[in-house]
């Protein structure tokens, strides 16, 4: 009896969890606190630096409040999928976040409420007035919370996203190198945007090094990592073992100057002679030239060879299979031109801030100085590795430097 009714019960089902998980809780926080930080701190610090009229507080307020949570919204909701808790598949987080959204709306608005108190604080310190000043110091405080959640949500999620990146160690490395090396060159040259000519302020170069090493070089070196794993065998240098690795070491430094000294000597008749064109050593001094050097070959290679390089060299082994040992060259030489090409684009407004004479005197400078030292830098990258393209790169413009002494 006891056995009939016990296997006719039904089981209880799974109530369905009311509380935010770290999925939906992440992007929330982080909307919120953009928001809240751009479209009130930020508003607030360019009214007391007479950057922005009391008059278009509001306005502004508003207008910075979307642009931040949006942006808030997009990493937040990148981190809570790579940074998801152990176990939790990609389609479990995405169900989480959709069920953070019933929340998302409702939070933003009295986010955007705080966020035009906190930006009102130089108006309610002009003057003094008593109860606005109580709100806007419960707003600020309000702000100050909802950073402190969107630190630890984010904390805890990227403790997650690095247990699970397997290039961790190396990725990590290089984006700090990149940090360093954009940082050199901007301390030593104040950055212009590209294609814009438009020179940054010292605070703009701050935000400009925060974006490109986040935004742009930290994506870069997780994607071209991830991809130089997938074709690390079938690059020389993983399939070659040399017994002595100090010797190994020796041949790849020897072969990295080597191309460098050649490269140098490619550009030389073109900062000698009747047209002369300045050096960085001339233009910052000899120590300032030589960290540019190591920064610029540092930053480009990442780019060029460690990402443009192993991507078009993924896709072109694709587009390209080998049949019967035929046809292995194809994707080198196809990776090795794509990541040129990029070299050559990269590179060309500052070719026309040069004021060349002539268009002859122009193309011989681009194959001499960009189109040829970008073939035999991924040709270093192919045979040899990253480090000794960056140290092929870096030779380059110390070598010239040297012979321009």
């Amino acid at each position: 009896m006891n056995a009939t009714l016990t296997s006719q019960t039904p089981a209880p089902t799974a109530s369905p969890r009311r509380e935010l998980e770290l999925p939906a809780l992440v992007p929330i926080t982080w909307a919120v606190a953009g928001g809240m930080l751009l479209g009130g701190a930020a508003v607030a610090l360019l009214v007391m630096a007479s950057r922005l009229s009391g008059h278009a507080l509001i306005a502004a307020s508003a207008a910075f409040y979307v642009i931040g949570a949006l942006l808030g919204l997009t990493h937040g909701a990148a981190l809570a999928l790579f940074g998801r808790p152990e176990g939790l598949s990609k389609r479990q987080a995405l169900g989480q976040m959709s069920h953070g959204l019933i929340w998302l709306v409702p939070v933003l608005l009295v986010g955007w409420l705080a966020a035009g108190w906190v930006a009102a604080l130089p108006l309610v310190i002009i003057g003094r007035h008593y109860v606005a000043g109580a709100v806007t110091l419960a707003a600020w405080a309000m702000l100050v919370l909802v950073v402190w959640s969107a630190i630890s949500t984010g904390y805890e999620a990227a403790k997650h996203a690095f247990r699970r990146w397997p290039d961790r160690v190396a990725g990590t490395l290089l984006v700090g190198a990149a940090f360093l090396a954009l940082a050199v060159n901007f301390a030593i040259e104040r950055p212009t945007v590209w294609g814009l000519g438009i020179r940054l302020t010292g605070f703009g170069a701050v935000l400009f090094l925060l974006a490109l090493t986040f935004w742009v070089y930290g994506p870069i070196i997780t994607v071209g990592l991830a991809l130089l794993r997938r074709i690390a065998p079938t690059l020389p240098v993983t399939r070659v073992r040399t017994a002595n690795r100090a010797r190994g070491i020796a041949a790849k430094l020897g072969v990295a100057i080597g191309v460098g000294v050649v490269v140098a000597l490619l550009a030389l008749p073109f900062h000698k002679g009747v047209l002369g064109l300045p050096t960085d050593v001339e233009r910052f001094g000899a120590w300032s030239a030589a960290l540019l050097a190591v920064s610029h070959a540092l930053t480009d290679e990442l780019a060029m060879r460690l990402f443009l390089f192993t991507a078009a060299f993924v896709i072109a082994s694709r587009l390209l299979p080998v049949r019967n040992g035929k046809g292995a060259q194809w994707p080198v030489l196809v990776a090795v031109g794509v990541a040129a090409l990029g070299d050559l684009l990269f590179h060309l407004p500052a070719v026309a801030a040069l004021g060349l004479p002539g268009m002859g005197v122009a193309l011989s400078y681009i194959v001499a100085r960009l189109a040829i030292p970008a073939v035999l830098f991924g040709y270093v990258f192919w045979r040899r590795g990253l480090g000794a393209a960056v140290t092929a790169h870096a030779a380059a413009d110390v070598v010239l430097g040297l012979l321009l002494l």
